[in-house]
C-alpha cells in the first residue's frame, strides 16, 4: 500500500482491544495512547473519515513518526491490522502533500543515494574522530551546547580507516571463489560497508569457505530509509537501479548480512508491482534474496571446528525475525560453534530502538527503549551480544559504551559486562573456521 486511502478497509478493522499495548516499545516508555497501534489507528481512521488532515495537525504527524515500524503490534493483533504498513502509507501521503524537510531531503537524495556520495560525510567524520576534534568537543563542553546533536554524536563507533569496498578494490576485485555450488551476489549495505567492514569480510570468507562464488556489485542503497520517510518515488527509482545492477551479476541468489536490506529487497516485488516494465523482474528478485544465515542453514554449511571460548546471546532484528521469519537460523549457527556457550536473551525480539535513523531523529525516546534491551542483556551474563543487522549493531554498541561510561560515573544506567561487545553471528562462524585452520 502506497497511500492511506488505499488502505481504508484495513484501518477500520482495529477493534480497540489493546493487545498492542503489551508489545509496543514506544507505548511502554511513554504511556501515551497515541504512541501505540490502537491510538495511531484511531488517528488514521479520523484522517480516512475526513475529520483530520495529515498536513494540518502537527501532533498527528509526530505520532506517525514516533512509530518504530517494528511490526510487534501486527503479531498480536486479533484482526490482523498491519499498523506498520498503514503508518508508512500515511507518511507517504504526508511527503506527497508537503515534501520532505530540507535536512531529510539532503540526506536521502544527496547522501544516501549512492556509496560514492556517502563516502564524503564518512571521510569528514573520520577526520573529526582522528584529528583530535572529537576529543576537544567532548572535553570542552561543546557537545553540551549542541543539544540533541551533541548527544547523537556518541552513537557513532570509531570510523574504520577504509570502507569494505575500498579494501576489496585494493585486492583483486571481481568475482571471488571457484563456485562449485552457486554464484551469489553479495548486496553490501551502507552501514556494513562504512562502519563494519570486518562483518563484510567475514561474510565473504564464510561464503567462499562453503563453496560459493561471491560477486560484490556496485549496488545503491536499498531504499529503506526513503520508503520509511514516505519518499516512495525515490525508493522505487533505487529499486529499479538495483534490479539492473543485480541482473548484470549473473548470480543465482542475492545474499546480504543486513536484515533491513534483505527485507527491503524482498519487498521490491510489492513496491514495483504497478510498474509494467519492472514488476516481473522485481518479483523474481524477491524470491532470490537471502539473509546470510538463512542461506547457510537452507543449503548447509561446513562444520565449524575451531573453538571460540565465549558466552553469547542473540538479539532478533525486527526486519529479520518478524519481517522474514528468520529466527532459528542465526541461533543454529551460533550453537554449532565449538566452545561457544549460547544463552537466550529475554525479549530477544523487542526492538532495540535503532530503527535506522530513529536513534537520531528521536534520540531520547530511542535511548529509553534501548535501556530495556541493555538490562535484558545484562541478565544473561554473556559477553557477546550478536545480531544480524548492522543498524542494530550500531545501536547496541552505543548501549554498551553508554553502560561503560555510566559505570565509571557511578550513575544508575544498567551496566554491561566488562569487555562486552557486539558481533554479527557470521563473524563468530568465520572466527571458528579460521581457528580450525
Amino acid at each position: 500500500m502506497k497511500s492511506l486511502s488505499q488502505a481504508a478497509e484495513q484501518v477500520v478493522r482495529c477493534n480497540k482491544c489493546g493487545f498492542c499495548q503489551e508489545v509496543c516499545p514506544t507505548y511502554k516508555v511513554t504511556g501515551q495512547e497515541f504512541a501505540v497501534a490502537r491510538g495511531r489507528n484511531r488517528l488514521m481512521r479520523l484522517v480516512v473519515d475526513g475529520r483530520l488532515t495529515l498536513e494540518g495537525d502537527p501532533e498527528l504527524k509526530e505520532y506517525l513518526y514516533t512509530c518504530l515500524l517494528c511490526g510487534a503490534c501486527t503479531v498480536v493483533c486479533p484482526p490482523g491490522v498491519p499498523t506498520d504498513r498503514l503508518v508508512a502509507a500515511a507518511r507517504a501521503d504526508l511527503t506527497r502533500g508537503r515534501g520532505l524537510p530540507f535536512l531529510y531531503r539532503t540526506a536521502l537524495h544527496g547522501v544516501l543515494r549512492s556509496p560514492r556520495r556517502l563516502a564524503v560525510p564518512i571521510m569528514l567524520l573520520r577526520l573529526y574522530q582522528n584529528s583530535g576534534l572529537r576529543w576537544v568537543a567532548r572535553h570542552t563542553g561543546l557537545l553540551n551546547l549542541l543539544g540533541t546533536l551533541g548527544q547523537v554524536e556518541g552513537i557513532l563507533p570509531g570510523i574504520p580507516p577504509s570502507s569494505l569496498r575500498a579494501r576489496l578494490a585494493a585486492r583483486a576485485g571481481g568475482a571471488r571463489g571457484a563456485a562449485p555450488r552457486k554464484r551469489v551476489a553479495y548486496f553490501l549495505g551502507c552501514v556494513t560497508d562504512n562502519l563494519f567492514p570486518p562483518v563484510g569480510e567475514a561474510v565473504i570468507g564464510v561464503l567462499e569457505r562453503n563453496g560459493y562464488q561471491v560477486v560484490v556489485p556496485e549496488n545503491l542503497c536499498c531504499g529503506v530509509a526513503h520508503r520509511a520517510y514516505g519518499d516512495v518515488a525515490a525508493a522505487e527509482e533505487l529499486a529499479r537501479q538495483n534490479l539492473a545492477v543485480l541482473a548484470g551479476t549473473g548470480a543465482e541468489l542475492v545474499v546480504t548480512d543486513c536484515a533491513t536490506c534483505a527485507h527491503t529487497l524482498r519487498e521490491y516485488g510489492d513496491l514495483l508491482a504497478d510498474d509494467p516494465h519492472h514488476a516481473a523482474a522485481a518479483a523474481e528478485l524477491s524470491g532470490k534474496v537471502r539473509e546470510v544465515s538463512q542461506l547457510l542453514v537452507e543449503e548447509g554449511f561446513a562444520d565449524p571446528r575451531g573453538a571460540v571460548e565465549e558466552t553469547v546471546t542473540y538479539h532478533d532484528p525486527c526486519h529479520l525475525g518478524r519481517g522474514m521469519g528468520v529466527r532459528a537460523q542465526p541461533r543454529q549457527i551460533l550453537r554449532s560453534i565449538p566452545g561457544l556457550e549460547f544463552r537466550e536473551l529475554p525479549e530477544a525480539d523487542w526492538c532495540c530502538g535503532g530503527a535506522g535513523s530513529y536513534n537520531v531523529t528521536h534520540h531520547e525516546l530511542s535511548v529509553r527503549i534501548l535501556e530495556r534491551k541493555m538490562e535484558n542483556f545484562r541478565q544473561t551474563g554473556a559477553r557477546l551480544l550478536a545480531t544480524s543487522c548492522p543498524s542494530c549493531l550500531l545501536q547496541l554498541g552505543f548501549g554498551l559504551r553508554r553502560g561503560e561510561l555510566a559505570a565509571r560515573a557511578g550513575v544508575g544506567v544498567p551496566v554491561a559486562q566488562s569487555g562486552a561487545r557486539v558481533v554479527h553471528p557470521v563473524q563468530l562462524l568465520w572466527q571458528s573456521y579460521r581457528n580450525g585452520g
